[in-house]
C-alpha cells in the first residue's frame, strides 16, 4: 500500500495555496502574496493536521476490503454480510434503490451462493485509506472481478467507510460501481 501521488504533502500545500490565493484574491504582482498564503496554508495545515491521515496503522481496518475481496471470489454471502454493520448503507453496482439494513445487503449478494466457490476472482487494484479517526477510516479504490480461465475482467471502483464497533471493524457505508468505458 503506497501513498497515493495527489496525498503528499506538496500536494495539499499546493492546494491550499490556490484556494486561499482565490478566496483572497491577490494578485501575482502583490508582494505580500507569499507571505499572505503561506501564512494561511500553515494555519489550515495545523488545523487539518490531525483530522485524518493515510492509514498504514490500521491493518484490522484494511484487512476488511481484502476479507469482502476473498468472501466475493469463494461465492460466501454469509461472510459478506458480516462484514457490514447492521445500520450500514449500501449502494452496489446494480441496486435501484439504497439499501440501508444487512436483509437487504444479503439480497443483493444472494446470487453469489448460485455458483460455485473460485469461479470469478476478486481482487484489488489500487485503493487508499484515510483515517478520520481512531474508530472510523475511508477505504476508496478499485478492484477487478476475473472468471477463472480468463485473462481479463471487470474493473469496478469502491468507497466505503468503516467503523469499530464492539472491538470489530464493520462496514457502515458501501458504494460500488463499474468504471467507465
Amino acid at each position: 500500500l503506497g501513498a497515493h501521488p495527489d496525498k503528499s504533502g506538496w500536494f495539499h500545500c499546493t492546494r491550499i495555496h490556490t484556494i486561499v490565493d482565490g478566496l483572497l484574491v491577490i494578485f501575482e504582482d502583490n508582494p505580500m502574496k507569499l507571505l499572505i498564503s503561506t501564512f494561511f496554508t500553515l494555519l489550515l495545515i495545523g488545523f487539518a493536521g490531525g483530522s485524518y491521515s493515510q492509514v498504514e496503522e490500521k491493518p484490522e481496518a484494511i484487512d476488511v476490503f481484502h476479507k469482502f475481496l476473498s468472501a466475493f471470489s469463494n461465492s460466501d454471502v454469509d461472510s459478506i454480510v458480516n462484514l457490514f454493520s447492521e445500520d450500514a448503507i449500501f449502494w452496489g453496482t446494480g441496486s435501484r434503490n439504497l439499501v440501508e439494513d444487512t436483509d437487504g445487503i444479503r439480497l443483493y449478494f444472494s446470487g453469489l451462493s448460485e455458483r460455485p466457490p473460485g469461479q470469478r476472482i476478486a481482487s484489488p487494484q489500487n485503493f487508499s485509506i484515510i483515517e478520520l479517526s481512531n474508530v472510523s477510516v475511508l477505504v476508496s479504490g478499485m478492484w477487478k472481478v476475473v472468471p477463472k480461465g480468463q485473462n481479463s475482467g471487470t474493473s469496478l471502483r469502491v468507497s466505503m467507510a468503516l467503523s469499530l464497533r464492539d472491538g470489530i471493524w464493520k462496514i457502515v457505508q458501501f458504494h460500488n460501481s463499474g468504471m467507465p468505458s
